[in-house]
């Protein structure tokens, strides 16, 4: 039984350089039937996906080393059912009604704060 429950997680896949906005992320999407998953780069990423399924991915647009686009195209070619959303924001930055952060995505939902990309995660599920 253990093992069917498993199969019927919902995996996200958080990546992002801020080690505090992975985790607010991360803390934010879990749940029961969401395996969420959450790398520094776009290299662990990719190692990730090599072995591994996501049916939705967060990536931050500001990545050094790599191009945030270039890993969106990656994840879409190795999940083809993925729905990938570009995130741009800064935990720095104040946080607040007025102050939020932008938001981009490839899918056709953009969310614009953390609530609506809890939302988003939740629609994927029934996609």
């Amino acid at each position: 039984m253990i093992a069917a429950h498993k199969q019927e997680l919902y995996r996200i896949l958080i990546v992002d350089e801020d080690a505090a906005m992975r985790e607010m992320m991360a803390g934010l999407l879990r749940a029961p039937n969401r395996s969420v998953e959450v790398r520094d780069g776009p290299r662990a990423a990719l190692e990730f996906i090599q072995h591994n399924s996501i049916d939705v991915a967060f990536v931050d647009a500001a990545l050094t080393g790599a191009s945030a686009q270039h890993l969106a195209d990656t994840i879409k070619k190795r999940c083809p059912h993925a729905h990938v959303v570009l995130c741009a924001g800064r935990l720095s930055q104040p946080w607040d009604g007025a102050g939020r952060s932008r938001k981009g995505g490839r899918s056709t939902r953009e969310p614009s704060n953390f609530g609506e990309a809890l939302q988003l995660a939740d629609t994927c599920t029934t996609d």
